[in-house]
């Protein structure tokens, strides 16, 4: 992974957590963090950032 595909994950990650928190609260986005054992988005291993993504985009789907 390139740092700028890195840079990409990261900020898709902050956005979609962020319209997930203000509408579920977050706690929501913490558990998926935690089901990759990160407390925070800086704690994911870059691996596992399309996975952490595709968690939150569709628990933020499904808000729509």
């Amino acid at each position: 992974m390139t740092k700028d595909e890195h840079e990409n994950w990261i900020i898709n990650i902050e956005n979609t957590a962020s319209t997930i928190s203000s509408q579920l609260g977050s706690a929501v986005v913490d558990a998926v963090f935690q089901r990759y054992g990160a407390k925070r988005i800086e704690d994911l291993n870059p691996s596992d950032l399309p996975d952490v993504f595709n968690e939150l985009y569709a628990i933020e789907a499904d808000l729509r």
